[in-house]
């Protein structure tokens, strides 16, 4: 993986599981202080005021650090990816492919005259729908 400012510089994966270990401790901390907020909510007896803080506190925290993960994981995985096709790009790379041919110049349809008395001068077509009289 490479780093996010020095392109050049190798970015290791073990390095982006203790920074998201690191934000999952902040937020730990942060669960268990909406969490105690909860309690105390309880103690004063506002059981709805304090379900909503408990909830909030173990949900909100814990979809952040799902969010981060699963970023991190695919981050990873896009950067194992490049890697496997750089080095096929290498390995392939004395391979010449088949020789390309010049485009070809677009060939007008010239459309023919309708003579009168054929058919589509004035005849319907099969796909026009129904026939309804005219004196409509």
């Amino acid at each position: 993986m490479r780093g996010l400012w020095d392109h050049e510089q190798p970015l290791a994966p073990s390095l982006l599981r203790s920074a998201l270990q690191l934000v999952g401790g902040f937020l730990a901390a942060m669960a268990l202080g909406v969490i105690g907020l909860g309690i105390l909510w309880l103690v004063r007896g506002e059981y709805l005021t304090a379900f909503f803080f408990v909830t909030a506190g173990i949900a909100l925290p814990f979809a952040i650090w799902l969010g981060l993960k699963m970023l991190a994981d695919i981050l990873t995985v896009l950067n194992r990816s490049y890697d496997r096709l750089d080095a096929l790009e290498e390995r392939f790379s004395g391979i010449t492919s088949a020789p390309r041919l010049p485009p070809q110049a677009p060939i007008a349809i010239k459309a023919k005259p309708i003579k009168p008395g054929e058919r589509g001068s004035g005849e319907r077509a099969s796909d026009d729908g129904p026939s309804y009289p005219d004196g409509d």
